[in-house]
């Protein structure tokens, strides 16, 4: 199919989330159908924060203090439908393998589910559950 060339790129898509949520919320594509930025509740450890672009680049933000080290993780993943993949990266230690997670929506949340297992321990317990808009 088609996909529709929003304009936006690099530093822009960070700040611009909530226009090119407004610009692609009709289009097709799996990607843009779930941009955005969404928040949960971290098993009583805080607030994980997800933001999804629509070029498939998902951006974690973990709680502290058990993530304070390393509260931020980028990948870079593609949707098939309603399954997000992340393929597999060499240059990443946890991810030899590709790693799977189905979305499916219910108005302004999102129920994210891993599909067999994700090598990436910390990337699979910060996005199973369920997410709100933010």
């Amino acid at each position: 199919g088609n996909v529709m060339s929003v304009g936006y790129r690099g530093a822009a898509v960070a700040s611009s989330l909530a226009a090119l949520v407004l610009v692609t919320g009709c289009a097709g594509g799996g990607a843009s159908k779930y941009a955005g930025s969404y928040k949960r509740d971290l098993y009583g450890e805080g607030e994980v924060q997800m933001k999804l672009a629509s070029d498939g680049t998902v951006d974690l933000t973990l709680p502290a203090p058990r993530w304070a080290d390393n509260p931020n993780m980028t990948g870079k993943a593609s949707f098939k439908g309603d399954t997000l993949v992340f393929p597999a990266d060499s240059a990443v230690k946890c991810a030899g393998a590709e790693a799977r997670y189905v979305f499916s929506a219910a108005g302004d949340s999102v129920q994210v589910s891993g599909v067999g297992t994700d090598g990436c321990g910390a990337r699979h317990a910060a996005l199973e559950g369920a997410w709100k808009k933010s």
